[in-house]
């Protein structure tokens, strides 16, 4: 008798919680492409074997007839990458279509960042909850060797200090690893006579205003005399900056 009363129980409790659960509602997507990027952001490290080009990839949730996702593509790299064409074309059945950007001859770069931005043009294409926009970095792949050790010496912090220098095999392009501080190596680059370097994080971080990055001076140019470097820094951060100072290397 105890048995069986348990078992009604066991059913009487099972039919309550069935009767509270909530209606689910199934996603029909209907004719919508459903179309999303694999992730929000991509970086390609250029190798000769790219045949010069790099290529990205978009992905569809109804694989139902052919169909052109156009993009809206904001490209920062004055014209040294060139998209094939303005939209991912979807055979019938296929779930992945690519974009391909041709660039020159790989040895025309050095350690430089290229950044692209692809966003899909119509919001009524995109997955929900897919990602419409992705951000690419290209830059070629480089391998550093080090070179030597030179001296640093900085205006800003006042001191100085032994400072490993690597070079790249590849293209005059050079990286001081843990400049100032760890993991946060400084890279520069010598071309005709002249240093170029790029916006880039030294590694303090200000417990206001965050991480302070090396920006290019605006006032003077960085400059190569024989194997001293000077290089004119303006210490930014996201308010403002802490002002432009001179950052001496001596080359091994």
């Amino acid at each position: 008798m105890k048995k069986i009363l348990f078992l009604a129980s066991i059913i009487g409790l099972l039919c309550i919680t069935s009767a509270c659960e909530p209606e689910r509602v199934i996603y029909d997507p209907g004719t919508r492409v459903e179309a999303t990027f694999p992730s929000t952001l991509i970086n390609f490290a250029m190798v000769n074997a790219d045949g010069n080009q790099i290529q990205l990839e978009m992905w569809r949730g109804n694989t139902k007839g052919a169909v052109s996702v156009p993009v809206t593509i904001t490209n920062s790299t004055g014209g040294v990458f060139t998209p094939q064409k303005s939209q991912f074309d979807f055979a019938d059945g296929e779930s992945k279509a690519y974009l391909k950007f041709t660039y020159p001859s790989i040895n025309n770069f050095g350690g430089e960042k290229y950044l692209i931005t692809v966003a899909i043009t119509n919001n009524e294409q995109v997955s929900y909850g897919g990602y419409k926009t992705i951000k690419i970095t290209a830059q070629r792949k480089l391998t550093f060797q080090t070179i030597g050790t030179g001296l640093f010496t900085s205006e800003f912090f006042e001191d100085s200090w032994p400072q490993v220098v690597q070079k790249a095999i590849e293209a005059d392009y050079y990286r001081l690893p843990d400049c100032y501080y760890a993991g946060y190596p400084i890279e520069f680059a010598i071309a005709n006579g002249k240093v170029t370097f790029a916006k880039q994080a030294m590694g303090y971080r200000h417990s206001t205003y965050g991480m302070t990055s090396w920006d290019i001076g605006h006032m003077a140019e960085s400059t190569i005399v024989g194997k001293k470097i000077t290089f004119i820094v303006d210490f930014r951060v996201t308010a403002g900056s802490f002002g432009v100072a001179s950052e001496v290397l001596d080359l091994p």
